[in-house]
């Protein structure tokens, strides 16, 4: 036997799951990551090219009382190391820019 509370009760309670069945649908999906897969996989070689260039940069190992022009200013340490950090500063800016193309 369904009193006037009891009924009263049976209806709020509809009426409260209606409300929160309503805001889950409304509700915005949670947010995807800021960037696409393809953008991390990029970044990730732009700093492994920054990282090889700043160890090309160190110039190899000679002992600390022996001072070898040909080591410090060589080819590879001033001009190679220069040029693959500049390149690894490019991939990462284009990791930041780069979009997938959709058709």
């Amino acid at each position: 036997m369904l009193t006037h509370n009891n009924l009263m009760a049976k209806q709020k309670l509809v009426t409260l799951e209606k409300t929160q069945q309503k805001k889950l649908k409304d509700s915005p999906p949670p947010p995807a990551f800021l960037y696409a897969r393809e953008n991390y996989i990029i970044l990730g070689a732009g700093l492994v090219l920054l990282a090889l260039g700043f160890l090309l940069m160190t110039g190899g190992h000679q002992p600390p009382t022996q001072f070898d022009p040909n080591i410090v200013y060589g080819f590879t340490t001033i001009t190679l190391s220069t040029i693959v950090v500049l390149l690894g500063f490019a991939v990462v800016l284009l990791s930041i820019f780069w979009k997938r193309k959709i058709f």
